[in-house]
């Protein structure tokens, strides 16, 4: 148990190119870091003080994390960063309805039921007056449709989030507490695609933590920076 009063930053579905560079930025920053995925990653994490592994497939186990960071902090985390997504490719190219359910429903529960619950356990621990910040890492896909078949799984979750997040971000915002659906883009305003800039996320989901500039719900940033597309 740790006396120590830094505020917590956990990640969930923390891999080796977004959650990894937030991490890293977040420690740099004075946050004590915990992050979550099913595997303990290889190698070194740098800026990481506690990790715990937990299947996000499986919404029950945010709970568990979240007392197992309580007990290793002593404290809950100030900020929440979501990254976990996972998605199934139709196998009929003919049907985008094809995915298996049991796919479906794995895929919606890591990038939406997951979120939900980790949304709640953290809105069960701010205090109102003091700061809380939800960020869930999104992409074009809440605003824009793309009708190819292997995307119809991670487009559902997407959209999903977005509602909840902004719906949360409506009705906690005057106690102090933010909820952010990041969707970063080229600075032309395209889709980021198969290559979303870690360095990128990391400046910007440091930026919300912060909460110095009024920004929206709904983010757009390009560059590590908001951006109004």
């Amino acid at each position: 148990m740790s006396s120590d009063s830094r505020p917590v930053v956990v990640i969930f579905g923390a891999g080796p190119n977004i959650g990894f560079a937030v991490a890293k930025k977040f420690s740099s920053a004075g946050y004590r870091v915990a992050t979550v995925s099913r595997t303990k990653p290889g190698g070194d994490q740098p800026g990481v003080d506690f990790h715990a592994e937990a299947e996000l497939s499986d919404p029950h186990t945010v709970s568990a994390v979240f007392d197992r960071i309580h007990r290793q902090f002593n404290a809950s985390p100030k900020v929440i960063v979501w990254t976990a997504a996972h998605l199934s490719p139709s196998p009929d190219k003919n049907n985008i309805f094809s995915v298996p359910i049991e796919d479906v429903e794995k895929d919606l529960a890591i990038a939406v039921t997951g979120p939900f619950a980790a949304a709640n356990e953290a809105v069960k621990s701010w205090k109102e007056g003091e700061k809380g910040v939800f960020i869930y890492t999104g992409n074009i896909m809440a605003k824009a449709v793309f009708p190819h078949p292997d995307f119809t799984t991670l487009g559902t979750a997407k959209r999903a989030a977005s509602y909840m997040v902004e719906a949360a971000d409506m009705q906690y915002k005057a106690k102090g507490w933010r909820f952010h659906y990041a969707d970063e883009r080229t600075p032309e305003g395209r889709p980021m695609g198969h290559a979303p800039g870690a360095e990128s996320h990391a400046d910007m989901y440091l930026h919300l933590a912060e909460g110095n500039e009024d920004l929206p719900a709904y983010i757009t940033f390009a560059e590590g920076k908001y951006k109004r597309f």
